[in-house]
């Protein structure tokens, strides 16, 4: 049998962005039809190894989840309380939990790879199992803790979608998906309650900007099905009546896959019709590739390079040039949250350079950067801003007449911006997500770029 080998494991979402451009990679998108595990074109969907794992020895519960984890294949299985282990091969390794005093899970479900751990979906209390919560381990399985769930309903799936936060489904009459930070910290709701019933597996389709959601059950006016919800308001964008789903993955020609106890089917999002795949019952989808990870060169380049303000992560200089940013190391290494090439640099930043090639990371350069004023900058000692931190109104006063201020993020995305003739200027900021923002005035022809922590 043929299983995987990667040097990391991005967000599903970036996997299936890079799968045009990496045909080479040989990634796959795998089902788990107990005891069996199936591969299928990630394109259209079609199977192309009908046994890629047998779990019969294993002697299989209810497999649920399936994940690539390094050079490895982890596999939860709810019934079992356990994660199984395979390498490269489909050879199995080893255990993570289990039945025993001390095993940590019981009533495990979907995982994911967050900010370099993994996070597991928990619901029970035996084995020393913390109850409903999300419990992590590092990439070689050591157990890191847990932090707890909302309400008295349980998680059933977790995606990491970029930017610092992780999306969590719950089951029941609290059935809601969640925003949760790196750090496990509740961020909002991205669906509040009482909309669906038992949400398994999610996806997100960036294309617009929604999530498709797997729906087992009945509440309501509504019912089972496959769903996809607006990010930005948690409405109902569209709805398919496929029966009592489980999982469900974006294919490479922009069909959906979705999956229950009758099988695989594929939809067309546009037309509303499914075809079957194969009939067999099935639970959750994930993104594979069958090419072993060659790790490319370490990008070269000074440690310390000196910019002028307004330079971005594109003025760099490091060999080769294509290279993909992070703001952290952990990102670095694990792929996850990269930074467009339009971010604003901060003085005394670490940013760290990465190589990406066939989907494997090479390690990362880190590169500090620093600031200097250029000859045309307002001076900064007749400006002042204030409160800051804010947390309504921010203030802005120079000893001089402001033309224009401007308000950015840390990714240099214009945030806000407005037209001046006075030397003070009062902004409402009651509306920013809290975070550190760039504000760069103009006046008399120069510029001054400060920055300001927006609070809760």
């Amino acid at each position: 049998m043929n299983t995987i080998s990667t040097n990391f494991r991005m967000p599903f979402f970036i996997i299936l962005v890079l799968f045009v451009s990496l045909l080479t990679a040989q990634e796959r998108i795998a089902v788990i039809q107990d005891p069996l595990v199936v591969l299928l074109d990630p394109n259209d969907g079609t199977i192309l190894d009908p046994s890629f794992i047998d779990l019969t020895p294993l002697d299989p519960g209810t497999p649920k989840a399936l994940l690539q984890v390094v050079d490895e294949i982890w596999i939860t299985d709810q019934i079992r309380d356990r994660i199984d282990r395979f390498d490269i091969d489909g050879n199995y390794l080893s255990t993570i939990g289990g039945q025993v005093t001390g095993g940590g899970l019981d009533n495990i479900r979907g995982m994911e790879i967050v900010n370099g751990e993994v996070w597991v979906t928990n619901a029970g209390t035996n084995n020393g199992a913390p109850g409903n919560a999300i419990v992590r381990f590092d990439l070689d399985g050591n157990n890191l803790g847990f932090f707890s769930t909302t309400g008295n309903d349980s998680t059933f799936d977790i995606i990491d979608v970029g930017n610092g936060e992780v999306y969590i489904s719950y089951i029941g009459s609290e059935s809601k998906i969640e925003r949760r930070d790196y750090s496990g910290n509740v961020l909002g709701n991205i669906l509040n309650q009482g909309v669906v019933n038992f949400i398994q597996q999610m996806e997100v389709n960036t294309a617009n900007n929604s999530v498709y959601a797997a729906v087992f059950s009945v509440t309501g006016p509504n019912s089972s099905g496959l769903y996809e919800f607006s990010i930005a308001d948690g409405s109902i964008l569209n709805y398919w009546n496929e029966g009592n789903l489980r999982g469900v993955a974006i294919l490479g020609n922009d069909n959906v896959l979705v999956s229950n106890a009758a099988g695989v089917r594929s939809l067309d999002p546009n037309t509303g019709t499914s075809t079957a795949i194969n009939s067999e019952s099935s639970q959750y989808f994930g993104m594979i590739s069958l090419t072993p990870c060659t790790p490319p060169a370490t990008p070269t380049g000074d440690a310390s390079q000196t910019f002028n303000e307004g330079a971005t992560l594109a003025d760099i200089v490091v060999s080769p040039s294509n290279v993909t940013w992070f703001a952290t190391e952990a990102d670095a290494m694990t792929g996850a949250n990269p930074l467009p090439l339009s971010t604003v640099l901060v003085d005394g930043t670490t940013y760290y350079a990465v190589s990406i090639v066939d989907n494997c990371l090479s390690e990362p350069l880190a590169v500090t950067v620093n600031i200097v004023l250029g000859i045309s900058d307002v001076d900064a000692n007749a400006l002042r801003l204030y409160p800051n931190p804010a947390n309504n109104v921010l203030t802005v006063q120079y000893n001089g007449l402001i033309q224009r201020v401007l308000i950015m993020n840390l990714l240099g995305q214009r945030i806000l911006e407005q037209t001046v003739h006075s030397e003070s200027i009062t902004l409402d900021v009651s509306s920013l997500e809290a975070a550190v923002y760039l504000l760069t005035v103009e006046a008399e022809g120069k510029q001054h770029t400060l920055r300001f922590i927006k609070k809760d």
